[in-house]
């Protein structure tokens, strides 16, 4: 009953975590969705989607439906995925959801918001906010390899961690993913400058393997300052062209930037007409 009374993604991980502070990572959601009134998780055999969910008219009951062949941690965002449709009294209770569904943001329509919002609820019982800020924090400088480290500790994938990762890091950077040479998507944190690359783009080059490296900023930031902070760049290579890129800007690189763009602005004459 206490669920039902909420309405976001946030005030729902609030009483669920309540409930259960004794959780530790990897957070067991087929055990909890079964607990709130799931009743069974079936492959889906539909082309096109990758999750799907089926519930009574009441939504008090429901079956989460999953892709077949899914890796085992896609699955699992994927259930909470679902699971969040199920919970958030305002969705309805039948959903059939295509990959770009999980990894939507934008709020511009109603089903970009509902889908968002059934993100931000699968990544943060997935993922709880306290936990891995916490895990960020520590690892100090960002490093591609952090995220390795916070897929296995949270049991998912390596994407879902760099989507969480930028959202509570304290740090300016960016993760950008990437297949056979062309981004698939750039994931920047809140105050990371506007980055001029968008999907589908041919990743500009070249990018240092291993340790972080000095990248041209006009190849990745659109052009807003005399002098464009310096960015550090890193990439890894992964199975079947895929790759991960991560992009940082130390912060007192970019205040250093954005003052002395002040101060251009401030010494530039200006005439009456």
């Amino acid at each position: 009953m206490e669920l039902a009374d909420c309405g976001s993604p946030e005030k729902l991980l609030t009483v669920i975590f309540k409930y259960h502070p004794a959780w530790t990572p990897p957070i067991q959601i087929e055990e909890f969705a079964l607990s709130v009134g799931i009743l069974d998780f079936r492959d889906l055999e539909v082309d096109g989607f990758v999750g799907a969910l089926m519930t009574d008219m009441e939504k008090t009951k429901g079956i989460i439906l999953s892709a077949k062949g899914m890796g085992h941690r896609r699955r699992r965002f994927t259930i909470g995925h679902e699971l969040g449709h199920y919970l958030i009294p305002a969705h309805r209770g039948d959903k059939s959801c295509t990959s770009a569904d999980l990894r939507e943001t934008r709020r511009d329509t109603l089903h970009r918001q509902e889908e968002a919002q059934a993100n931000r609820f699968s990544a943060g019982l997935l993922m709880p906010k306290p936990s891995f800020k916490a895990h960020v924090e520590g690892m100090g400088t960002p490093d591609v390899s952090h995220l390795e480290l916070l897929a296995n500790t949270y049991d998912v994938s390596r994407e879902a961690a760099a989507n969480r990762y930028v959202e509570l890091t304290p740090e300016m950077c960016a993760f950008v993913f990437v297949k056979d040479g062309r981004i698939r998507y750039p994931r920047p944190s809140k105050d990371f400058p506007a980055m001029s690359v968008r999907s589908g783009d041919p990743v500009p080059q070249p990018i240092p393997r291993g340790s972080l490296g000095r990248v041209t900023a006009s190849d990745w930031l659109r052009p807003t300052w005399t002098g464009p902070p310096a960015i550090l760049a890193q990439q890894v290579d992964q199975s079947g062209g895929h790759a991960t890129v991560l992009l940082h800007i130390e912060t007192h690189e970019f205040e250093d930037s954005a003052e002395e763009d002040e101060l251009i602005a401030s010494y530039t004459p200006s005439f009456r007409r």
